[in-house]
């Protein structure tokens, strides 16, 4: 195993140990538990994902009536906590990658 591959293995280590990622998965486990409750929680950020992708909308409206619609959703036992899980652990991949970008020279051509 070639030195990067190691540090990437301990990498992947220290992720799966932080704080963050073992509440991700606590509360992902609670919420596999219920299929329909998890078929919801994939809609809603299935249609959060395309819809701050749209040009020219609204977003600001557009989430509003979004969050409204999913609303009975958000208010049931680990929804919330899942998300935030989630999104916990989606920061921390995107640190990890900012830093790299911002510590390696890299030429992407654009200037």
């Amino acid at each position: 195993m070639s030195y990067i591959d190691e540090k990437i293995e301990a990498l992947i280590h220290a992720v799966k140990e932080s704080t963050e990622y073992k509440e991700y998965q606590r509360v992902r486990n609670l919420v596999h538990l219920e299929p329909e409750k998890e078929k919801a929680i994939h809609e809603f950020r299935r249609r959060n994902f395309e819809l701050h992708r749209q040009r020219d909308v609204d977003l600001y409206s557009e989430m509003d009536r979004l969050e409204k619609e999913f609303a009975p959703l958000r208010a049931e036992p680990y929804v919330n906590e899942y998300l935030a899980a989630e999104l916990a652990v989606c920061r921390m991949v995107q640190r990890i990658n900012y830093r790299l970008m911002e510590e390696i020279e890299f030429d992407l051509g654009f200037e």
